[in-house]
């Protein structure tokens, strides 16, 4: 398949973003693509303040959250490329801690590559509940050494693999890492950022600075879509190397683009074309996968089997700023994608890459699955309305609600994985007491959608009144 036009990208990217925006309850949102350096798409959506009525623009300021992994990662490769630092160093040799698991040290790749050993600490996810009034879990971490003790035991107590056995995402491994930087190179995690990644690329938008960040006249505010109106939202102050910079989706695609082109752009190199395809080396299987072998690397996300290309980048949520960023070097495509609420933004940017790099962005499986199940959703009728029942997705499941007679509510399951079932007839299966039900739906596109439920046929009346809009359950920093 060859290279979509600009122009047919553009028209189906804007029907896309927008159903995805209005699903769930986005306030702004913003996208930028380049190809061989050049803006190729560059758009934005909504408000990054719906108070004050001021509209996104591909400018506006958001948290990356995760995304801050890649600079982090991109900070410890240059200073691997100055000689002062070794990826098979143990990352105690610059920390004030013991970092011991199963009796052999954590290095600084197991801590890139979330392979320490340690199951994730939640110490990220308890800030942000409890920040957010979403838990009475309460850490009062407001400075990064204070997460190095919660690792230091961790590591003692909370580790069940050998370093570079296993996965487990842990935001603390990288809090650590920023601290390394800070120690090898004399500066601040903020300074360093600037000095050799921000400044040099000439990314005009970005900062690790959390003060700096909020002046930024274009700073878009936070927002927990879950509510309705968006309700406005605040963020701690101490989110750091692994999920605290600031961007815009024009300084991100700038930044992948260096990436894509093996460490430079124009006349700045920031890494070596070597320590680049360090980065991109997979070095543990995702335990989610999407196209059969995603992997990550150091700071990075790998999918070797997107379908146009391999894509590199990362994911990033703190719930109310979500993010991706990546590139496909072999297209000399980039990416930046950045939102002030949940917008499930990797799915928008691979849509767009998809579109971009030549293959069929419907093919997608999230987009085949979006498409399935959201158009069972809804109120069925049984004959002459004796039976009521309503349906709503949950992630790849859908939730079965007898209205009339009343009868609680069952999760549905799908009979098989939701991109091999055939369109015109899923069946999902119900699992209670030991006992199976199959629930069969027959989509028409004329006649409708049915359902065979039990002893009952019902059809499907009317969408949903309301869907409350999903939020993430995985936060990626």
């Amino acid at each position: 398949m060859e290279p979509a036009p600009s122009s047919t990208v553009s028209r189906w990217l804007h029907g896309y973003v927008v159903s995805k925006m209005s699903r769930l309850n986005v306030p702004g949102l913003s996208l930028t693509v380049m190809r061989s350096g050049e803006l190729v798409e560059q758009r934005a959506y909504g408000y990054r303040s719906l108070e004050k009525s001021l509209p996104a623009t591909p400018d506006t300021v958001y948290e990356i959250a995760s995304i801050t992994k890649v600079f982090t990662a991109v900070a410890i490769m240059q200073l691997v490329e100055k000689g002062v630092l070794s990826l098979d160093d143990p990352a105690d040799k610059y920390l004030p801690i013991e970092l011991r698991v199963k009796n052999e040290p954590v290095r600084i790749w197991h801590l890139l590559s979330h392979t320490s050993g340690i199951p994730a600490l939640g110490y990220a996810e308890a800030l942000l509940s409890s920040y957010f009034a979403m838990s009475r879990t309460w850490l009062p971490y407001s400075d990064p050494r204070h997460v190095l003790e919660w690792l230091e035991k961790g590591a003692r107590h909370w580790a069940i693999a050998s370093p570079g056995e296993r996965f487990f995402y842990l935001n603390e491994g990288f809090v650590a890492l920023g601290l390394i930087i800070e120690r090898v190179s004399g500066l601040s995690y903020a300074d360093y950022v600037e000095r050799y990644i921000v400044k040099p690329l000439g990314l005009q938008n970005t900062t690790a600075r959390f003060e700096e960040a909020q002046r930024h006249p274009l700073l878009a505010t936070p927002y927990d879509s879950s509510q309705n109106p968006p309700k406005p939202m605040t963020l701690p102050s101490t989110i750091y190397a692994d999920g605290g910079i600031y961007s815009s989706s024009t300084d991100l695609a700038k930044f992948m683009q260096a990436l894509a082109n093996r460490g430079r752009l124009g006349d700045a190199e920031i890494l070596s074309k070597s320590s680049v395809e360090e980065m991109e080396k997979p070095r543990a299987k995702l335990p989610t996968q999407l196209f059969g072998d995603d992997s990550y690397g150091l700071g990075t996300i790998i999918y070797s089997g997107f379908p146009a290309g391999k894509l590199v980048g990362h994911s990033g949520s703190v719930y109310v700023y979500t993010g991706y960023a990546g590139y496909i070097a072999d297209k000399g495509l980039s990416i930046g994608v950045l939102a002030n609420a949940d917008a499930a933004p990797r799915d928008i940017a691979m849509a767009v890459l998809a579109a971009l790099g030549g293959a069929d962005p419907e093919q997608l499986p999230f987009i085949k699955a979006d498409k399935l199940l959201e158009s069972l959703e809804g109120v069925y009728h049984g004959y002459m309305g004796t039976v009521k029942a309503r349906v709503e997705r949950l992630g790849d499941n859908l939730v079965l609600e007898m209205i009339e007679p009343r009868g609680g509510k069952a999760v549905l399951e799908p009979a098989k994985p939701i991109t091999e079932m055939p369109f015109d007839h899923p069946v999902f299966l119900l699992r209670s007491g030991g006992r199976v039900l199959e629930v069969e739906f027959r989509v028409d596109p004329v006649k409708g959608v049915e359902m065979i439920y039990e002893r009952y046929r019902l059809v499907k009346v009317a969408p949903l009144e309301a869907v409350e809009p999903k939020r993430s359950t995985i936060v990626l920093w």
